[in-house]
């Protein structure tokens, strides 16, 4: 059985479904795969830097709003 999908970055896909915006849109936003932006947002692999300055320029908001973790 397949083990549920925890959910990382809830703020990240707070902004992401506001846009309507898909892990696709984000793979062509950064340059990188979409298998690869998966695995970011699964937890699987981190965000690099550059990613996240694009990622908050896109956004136009702060870092902790897209990668605080809420409880």
């Amino acid at each position: 059985m397949a083990k549920p999908m925890k959910y990382i970055y809830p703020g990240l896909r707070s902004h992401m479904a506001f846009n309507g915006e898909r892990a696709e849109d984000l793979s062509k936003l950064l340059g990188i795969s979409p298998d690869s932006i998966r695995r970011r947002l699964s937890g699987r692999t981190d965000f690099e830097l550059t990613e996240i300055k694009k990622l908050i320029t896109h956004y136009g908001c702060s870092f902790s709003d897209l990668f605080e973790l809420q409880d």
